[in-house]
């Protein structure tokens, strides 16, 4: 299983693109959401390998990408899963006014179908699994595993149980982070966002060998991250920030 950070800010792309992360097996492509970090697709999944998206809720800045679909996808099938009502909420960005073309244009070589996403299903050569986090609107927490090895994607979502649960003992536990934990003392409206502390607690009760922090604030540069990265480490050691166009072998 190898993984690929194509986009790692949450809301809009400014110091780095919003959330997409390829997983790779060797049975087929997984990517979690489709923010404009799906953009850069074309230049690392091998396409001879079926492609799937699964999405973990449908807020602009996690489907934005797949109007480009189009440019980026080269198979020949493609699935969207999600949570019940995927189609209707991809519908929405893909037809007139918002946008020009359906899948079923002649400009799309790709054919796209949808599926719901289970509490536990087998994708490919891999199992997937879900959860439902603590987030503004319905976010789902998703789970592949694959030859003995684990990933848990969990963005968009307070510190929550249900996580700990999904990621008991995996190898990567991906934890959205969008506030610093300075800044989240700040903040007035429950947004159903985390902070590096917070998502360091998760992956230790969780037992996970690995934390990557994620979803951070478009505004956020370079030297924050690293201060929130140090804020996780001092509750989980095996604490780093995700970065575009990172790669991660397990």
């Amino acid at each position: 299983m190898e993984i690929t950070f194509l986009g790692t800010r949450g809301w809009y792309p400014k110091k780095g693109q919003t959330a997409c992360v390829l997983v790779e097996t060797r049975g087929g492509n997984y990517l979690l959401d489709a923010g404009t970090g799906i953009y850069w697709l074309d230049e690392y999944a091998n396409f001879r390998k079926p492609t799937c998206v699964l999405l973990s809720h449908f807020h602009l800045d996690h489907i934005l990408g797949i109007t480009a679909f189009q440019k980026i996808i080269k198979g020949k099938e493609l699935t969207i899963y999600g949570e019940k009502g995927v189609k209707k909420a991809v519908d929405r960005i893909m037809r007139k006014p918002i946008y020009p073309y359906y899948f079923d244009s002649p400009l799309f070589n790709v054919k796209v179908g949808f599926k719901e996403l289970k509490r536990e299903q087998r994708i490919f050569d891999s199992v997937v699994k879900t959860a439902h986090l603590e987030h503004a609107d319905p976010v789902l927490g998703i789970r592949i595993e694959n030859g003995g090895r684990s990933f848990v994607y969990a963005t968009d979502t307070l510190p929550c149980k249900a996580t700990v649960q999904l990621a008991r003992n995996c190898d990567v536990l991906v934890h959205e982070t969008y506030f610093s934990d300075e800044d989240l003392k700040g903040v007035k409206i429950n947004t159903g966002h985390s902070s590096p502390k917070g998502a360091a607690r998760i992956a230790k009760e969780a037992g996970a060998k690995g934390l990557f922090l994620f979803h951070f604030n478009p505004e956020y540069d370079d030297k924050t991250i690293s201060g929130m990265v140090e804020a996780a480490k001092g509750i989980f050691k095996n604490t780093f920030a995700s970065k575009e166009f990172m790669r991660v072998k397990l």
